[in-house]
């Protein structure tokens, strides 16, 4: 009689441990989000070399190329930088050419005449001074056209100022003056010098002596007497 008194109370309490389990976690049991899978490897494939006589490919996406970062180039230098990447190595220091000789240039080198040792010019063609001309300063005399067509000055191009010393010729001896004409005319210890139109060929001293007035010149300066 007391258990069915009692029937009720059970069924209820197992009905509600039921309803409580049903509505309840398990004890113990840990839920957990499922983990976010990883993402699958990239398999990376050597490159295969070029062959000779082929373009190579262009290389993958994300590859550093040579240059610049994902495929992007280097601008190229601009201004003074780009024109010193631009210039080609040399191998040697260019030369400069020498400049060709002016014919027109006077030397005054040493010649041997029947007379020893005198001036002569670069054709060996010899040369004069008039004991009537002056030194200090200097100063011609033979100024007529005559005189200027028989003893012709030796003129200086434009841009010498005096002649060249050859061989054996003291540049310190050498000097110009210049002719009322405006022309400059070389001098050799301070005398004027002069070639004679008689004089046809190198070492030629026709004249010598003539009129008492007109000697060749030596290298030193002075007249030559024989």
């Amino acid at each position: 009689m007391s258990i069915l008194k009692s029937l009720p109370t059970t069924i209820w309490l197992v009905g509600a441990t039921a309803a409580i389990t049903a509505f309840s976690p398990v004890v113990g049991e840990v839920v957990t989000e499922p983990a976010a899978s990883a993402p699958a490897a990239v398999q990376t494939v050597p490159a295969t070399p070029a062959e000779p006589g082929t373009e190579q490919s262009a290389p993958p996406a994300g590859e550093q190329t040579p240059g610049g970062a994902d495929g992007v180039e280097t601008p190229a230098p601009v201004g003074e930088e780009a024109d010193a990447s631009n210039t080609p190595p040399t191998g040697e220091p260019s030369v400069a050419e020498n400049p060709e000789p002016d014919a027109d240039r006077v030397v005054v080198e040493v010649g041997v005449t029947r007379l020893g040792k005198t001036a002569v010019d670069a054709n060996g063609k010899t040369l004069y001074l008039s004991v009537l001309d002056k030194t200090d300063p200097p100063r011609s005399v033979c100024l007529s056209a005559k005189c200027v067509a028989q003893w012709q000055p030796v003129y200086l191009p434009d841009g010498q100022v005096a002649p060249s010393a050859g061989t054996g010729v003291d540049p310190q001896l050498l000097g110009a003056t210049r002719r009322p004409d405006g022309t400059r005319q070389a001098t050799l210890g301070g005398w004027p010098l002069y070639r004679y139109d008689q004089d046809q060929a190198p070492g030629e001293v026709s004249g010598q002596g003539l009129k008492g007035t007109w000697y060749a010149i030596g290298p030193d300066g002075k007249k030559v007497v024989g």
